[in-house]
């Protein structure tokens, strides 16, 4: 069962949503009202014991899995349990059955006034503990048991975004606000790589899906070149794999969406989209079409007019992007390749090869005095004198 809840500051507005959907019924309360009009004059009474309050309505919706369905006494007795452990024991509150989706659920519009002393009722962790409650709930009447939030594989909006989704729910229902308010963006993001994973892609091709959809993906390296993270950007917003859920990490897309990756298969494709980023077009086919499997393959085996890289290209390439020099000038990315190189003991026909398969082509000089400028910039790090073979 998954809750929600959001906070108002106007009855009225909230009775007439739920009184207007289709097929809404009010099943439960401690009111006499029986329409929106009158429930929002009977509100008024707790109103007027805490003139000073703001945020006085509580909204809660209880939702069920596709597969499960209450009847209405079940759902009454849910409802005044659920809303007695959130503090909600001497409150006005009524409670409406909605059927206007596949799942089966009920909303509650309660004050938040107390009518016995006119105090709110206390909401500090409301979310956590609302959450607490309803796994409670979940065992005691036998149903679908949903994971704690902090053991599903993706991450809730914040606070931030929760307060946000509250407030552009309550312009909605007070007429303010055109459409209903949007789901987070972090919440959009997470179910765009759902879909794009769906069908299990090798990790560039799912990459590459990412980006005709217009995210920007960035795949970190460590010094060894192995992954040590990817993140997210869209719609000028970043993520990074974490922040969204074990699930949408590098690692994580592998073992809990089967995305098949294998370096020395896939490392250089990732490389050459990273750099050279598949365009959004309007012929791009949406993340939904699911491409067959000999497509996949072919996928494997076909440039998809990127650039191909030898082992040496590569190589500068993974550094490049491990040390984070990609900003800067040729001369200096060159330089502190070098450097780095030298510092890891690298073979000195190796350090030319991947230099010479660099950003430009230089020639036995300049190789020599970027060398120079390397060995003299490694000794004053490390204070202490390098091999200066490698210029020779």
């Amino acid at each position: 069962m998954i809750g929600n809840q959001t906070k108002g500051r106007g009855f009225r507005g909230l009775l007439n949503y739920l009184e207007s959907q289709k097929d809404a019924k009010l099943i439960s309360g401690n009111m006499g009202g029986n329409n929106a009009r009158a429930l929002a004059r009977e509100f008024k009474i707790s109103r007027q014991l805490n003139l000073e309050a703001d945020r006085v309505v509580y909204h809660a919706s209880l939702s069920l899995p596709e597969n499960e369905q209450l009847d209405e006494p079940t759902w009454n007795e849910l409802a005044n349990r659920y809303l007695q452990e959130m503090g909600f024991d001497s409150n006005q509150y009524v409670v409406y059955r909605h059927s206007n989706t596949e799942h089966d659920h009920i909303h509650i519009c309660a004050s938040r006034i107390r009518l016995d002393n006119g105090k709110i009722v206390h909401d500090s962790w409301d979310y956590k503990r609302s959450e607490t409650i309803i796994r409670q709930l979940e065992r005691d009447y036998g149903l679908q048991q949903t994971l704690f939030s902090h053991e599903k594989l993706s991450r809730n909006p914040s606070i931030g975004q929760q307060k946000r989704l509250e407030r552009e729910q309550e312009e909605y229902i007070n007429g303010e606000r055109q459409t209903p308010q949007e789901r987070p963006i972090k919440q959009q993001l997470q179910e765009l790589i759902d879909r794009a994973a769906q069908d299990k892609p090798t990790m560039p091709l799912l990459v590459e899906r990412l980006q005709l959809q217009g995210l920007e993906v960035r795949h970190g390296l460590t010094r060894n070149s192995k992954s040590k993270g990817i993140s997210y950007s869209w719609n000028d917003q970043k993520f990074s794999g974490t922040s969204l859920g074990p699930a949408y990490t590098f690692p994580g897309l592998q073992k809990h969406k089967s995305v098949d990756y294998q370096p020395k298969r896939d490392d250089q494709r990732i490389i050459s989209l990273l750099l050279n980023p598949a365009k959004p077009t309007q012929q791009s086919k949406p993340v939904q079409s699911v491409q067959p499997k000999e497509h996949q393959e072919n996928a494997e085996q076909e440039p998809q007019n990127q650039l191909e890289l030898n082992y040496w290209q590569q190589k500068y390439q993974q550094l490049s992007l491990a040390l984070k020099l990609t900003a800067l000038s040729p001369n200096d990315q060159d330089r502190k390749i070098i450097s780095h190189l030298i510092n890891q003991e690298q073979s000195a026909s190796d350090i030319k090869d991947i230099i010479k398969n660099g950003s430009i082509q230089r020639t036995q000089s300049e190789f020599k005095q970027l060398v120079e400028l390397a060995i003299d910039e490694s000794e004053k790090q490390e204070q202490k004198p390098i091999r200066r073979g490698l210029s020779r």
